[in-house]
């Protein structure tokens, strides 16, 4: 089997490409920019530098490499206000682009199609009084949610009209190695705003209450992987999330054994005395994406906080993080 990977330099993207490697499955990891200088790009990985919406280069790679198997993960956040990216750009790589690859898999014969959605499709149900499961109606409230919801009509319809098997999965707050700046992201995870901070010896405060459900990334690729190389996919929509809230002060617990002379404290219930910066106001109560669906057609479950926070912290002694800003 041959997997394309799209967006295989960006933060989920490489957690896929050691996922992938791992397993002994051919991949051809597709950026449009050579891979971030630090990683260690496994055996047996071939790279292309391409962009997802150059339809004759998908066509190209795809006939190449005998693809069997398209993860399109390439995509680009749109923040409101967004200074790196526009709605036009972000409106063309998230949904333009799974148009070319829809119709470029089908014609090479491409097995199956997997597509990293996001929680942003759900977007009001977040805050409703129930964790989400796939049942809930999509209510996006940001561009962003609007382009990936979009794409996932483009998947079904496609799915539905060409008989291409196709899976979507729904993933939430991601934590763990690989994360970076880039050019495409204007918003740092928290998790990756504490390493820094941890790393830097620059103490932080942390919002008393603020909980919620980051996953692991190493997981979320896994299971990623897991929905590509099935025989079967008894259906075509997964959430993939831990399925509960946690407190960051688990992480940075965890951090302190990385560097004991870091400080962290509790400070106020708004954040306004953190020096971090919040995706979500830390006061709103934000519900955790359910993944039962997943864990039981799969067997899999996603690690807890304290062990994902532990296999973080032990990756981040080998010195492979990456910091820097990524602006290439």
């Amino acid at each position: 089997m041959t997997i394309l990977l799209t967006g295989a330099g960006g933060f989920l993207g490489l957690n896929l490409v050691d996922a992938i490697a791992a397993r002994g499955l051919g991949c051809v990891a597709l950026n449009d920019r050579p891979l971030p200088a630090g990683f260690d790009l496994p055996a047996g990985i071939v790279t292309e530098t391409a962009d997802v919406r150059d339809r004759r280069a998908i066509a190209g790679v795809l006939a190449r490499h005998g693809v069997s198997c398209v993860i399109h993960a390439a995509a680009v956040t749109l923040a409101p206000g967004s200074s790196l990216t526009g709605v036009e750009t972000a409106f063309d790589v998230n949904t333009v682009s799974t148009a070319i690859l829809l119709e470029e898999a089908r014609k090479a014969g491409v097995a199956r199609f997997v597509y990293p959605s996001s929680t942003a499709v759900y977007g009001h149900a977040l805050y409703d009084r129930a964790p989400v499961d796939e049942t809930a109606a999509p209510r996006p409230a940001s561009v962003y949610g609007y382009t990936k919801l979009a794409s996932e009509r483009l998947v079904t319809e496609t799915a539905a009209s060409f008989g291409l098997s196709c899976v979507r999965a729904r993933i939430t707050a991601l934590f763990g190695p690989h994360e970076r700046e880039t050019a495409t992201r204007d918003l740092m995870s928290l998790p990756f705003q504490l390493v820094r901070a941890a790393m830097t010896d620059t103490p932080v405060r942390l919002p008393r209450g603020h909980r919620r459900d980051w996953t692991y990334s190493r997981d979320v690729a896994e299971a990623l992987v897991l929905l590509a190389t099935a025989p079967e996919v008894p259906r075509d929509l997964y959430n993939l999330g831990i399925g509960r809230t946690w407190p960051p002060e688990i992480l940075a617990d965890a951090l302190g054994t990385l560097c004991p002379g870091w400080r962290h404290d509790a400070g106020a219930e708004d954040g306004s005395d953190s020096g971090l910066f919040f995706p979500d106001h830390p006061g709103d109560l934000r519900q955790p994406l359910l993944s039962a669906r997943f864990t039981t057609d799969f067997g899999f479950d996603f690690r807890p906080p304290e062990t994902a926070c532990r296999d973080h912290v032990d990756w981040l002694r080998t010195g492979a993080q990456i910091l820097g800003a990524d602006r290439r």
